[in-house]
């Protein structure tokens, strides 16, 4: 029997910004734990959210440089979901217009260049980060929560663990370059989710796809596609 895995991932990149998505709170890695909030980030009631025009700069250019189609007309959301790093209680993202559609990422496959496609790339606010700690008690510091970040969804194209190896580091490369990112996997700017599954070759028959989330390092992306 023939199998070929099929991988795509989910890549959040924080943008390199001054303020947060939509309010004027310090985007600083390593402050003091919720000293960089305001009733917009923690979604006090009667405020009103004000969109970072960098930040929107700052997807387009990312676009761009991935050859992907800008839009003329984008949209925000309101994504809701329960979770305690979650603040407000949904998250304002893209789903129906995201500011880019398309592009793509080469890389070397068996065969020789590849171009692996991008399904698109949409804004969305950060959530609020939880440390667990050895006691049994969470923590949760809420400065990340409105960071500015870019989610650049790719096509399941890949076909090995290498593939998206070259895919993850051609991709950081290029945000740090254009200046968009400074793509710290370490302070959690730069983090995927992989979704993976296999398809039988003759059958054409496919498993269920297993993702994994929130992968800060790219061993172990690759030690978890490889799993």
């Amino acid at each position: 029997m023939s199998y070929k895995t099929i991988i795509g991932l989910e890549i959040h990149v924080e943008l390199l910004t001054n303020s947060k998505m939509f309010c004027s709170c310090k985007n600083e890695f390593g402050s003091e734990p919720n000293s960089n909030c305001c009733p917009v980030c923690l979604g006090m009631p009667g405020t009103l959210p004000l969109i970072n025009e960098y930040a929107v700069e700052c997807a387009i250019k990312a676009g761009l440089s991935l050859n992907s189609k800008i839009n003329n007309n984008s949209r925000m959301d309101r994504k809701n979901y329960f979770y305690p790093d979650l603040v407000k209680g949904y998250q304002i993202t893209q789903d129906e217009i995201p500011i880019c559609d398309g592009g793509y990422i080469e890389v070397e496959g068996e065969e020789g260049v590849k171009k692996v496609g991008l399904i698109r790339i949409h804004m969305e606010e950060d959530t609020g980060k939880m440390t667990h700690m050895d006691s049994g008690e969470t923590l949760i510091d809420y400065n990340r929560s409105g960071v500015p970040l870019i989610e650049i969804v790719s096509k399941p194209e890949m076909n090995s663990p290498e593939e998206a190896r070259q895919f993850l580091d051609s991709l950081k490369n290029l945000m740090q370059y254009i200046g968009v990112s400074d793509c710290k996997m370490e302070e959690g700017s730069l983090r995927c989710d992989v979704n993976i599954n296999v398809v039988d070759n003759n059958s054409g028959k496919k498993t269920n796809i297993t993702e994994v989330k929130n992968l800060n390092s790219f061993s172990a992306a690759v030690k978890a596609m490889e799993y």
